[in-house]
């Protein structure tokens, strides 16, 4: 999957503060607060179960899982997936909607609200199975960028290779010693802005990040210490990493 196809996973600005006021939220497939396990097996098209893990999470981290669309009633107990996003916390790993409840409630205000202002804390996972190395991986996400975006800019980032193409994003390339592969960003800089930096999990398993610009907050050290603790998180609920 190159940069441009995981791109689109996402909408460039992550829905704040999705819904976990609401009467009906634990029926609700990616508003849930519902902390019982689900238990996802992690396919791929080509090769199928293979031998990539589980993952056994709460369903108040997911955020999407492809082929179970946005819908009322929970997701069912044990499902199968090729792309699974999880929704939490930076620094406790905590799911987003049950975060955003507890801050609306200390608060006093509507969850969409404490979601707007826990902004710089959110953070999105995506989980798929990759039958290549992380290796190969890791290679073919570096190679895209100047696919994506061929003009290379005199402007790096803190070391980082910059690249525009036709688009209104900059993208970088990491390097060897980096947690991510690549990243895509807007181009203007806002602190609510969200970039998009491809990673690997564990081998087998690869997917990528989508949290606040790090060009804002700290650059690459920042990144680089966000995604190391996103695949903590991912980790913890993987039945091999």
């Amino acid at each position: 999957m190159g940069l441009t196809l995981a791109a689109a996973v996402f909408a460039w600005a992550v829905p704040i503060g999705i819904c976990t006021s609401s009467a009906r939220a634990d029926y609700l497939h990616f508003s849930s607060l519902d902390m019982t396990p689900v238990r996802i097996s992690l396919v791929n098209k080509v090769v199928g179960k293979a031998d990539f893990p589980d993952l056994v999470v709460p369903r108040a981290y997911i955020f999407f899982v492809n082929g179970f669309p946005p819908s009322e009633g929970p997701l069912p107990s044990q499902l199968s997936s090729n792309d699974v996003n999880l929704m939490f916390v930076d620094g406790t790993g905590e799911a987003w909607t049950v975060a955003t409840a507890d801050r609306a409630r200390r608060d006093g205000i509507d969850p969409a609200t404490a979601g707007h202002r826990m902004r710089a804390e959110e953070t999105i996972v995506q989980i798929s199975p990759s039958k290549i190395s992380s290796v190969a991986y890791a290679d073919a996400m570096r190679d895209d960028v100047p696919r994506s975006a061929p003009k290379r800019q005199d402007d790096d980032f803190d070391g980082l290779a910059h690249y525009r193409g036709v688009s209104s994003f900059s993208y970088y390339v990491g390097g060897s010693d980096d947690e991510f592969f690549s990243a895509r960003c807007q181009e203007a800089l806002n602190p609510v802005f969200q970039c998009l930096y491809t990673m690997s999990i564990t081998e087998g398993v690869v997917g990528s990040a989508t949290f606040v610009d790090f060009r804002l907050y700290g650059g690459r050290a920042y990144a680089n210490r966000r995604l190391r603790f996103a695949r903590e998180v991912a980790c913890r609920y993987l039945t091999r990493c």
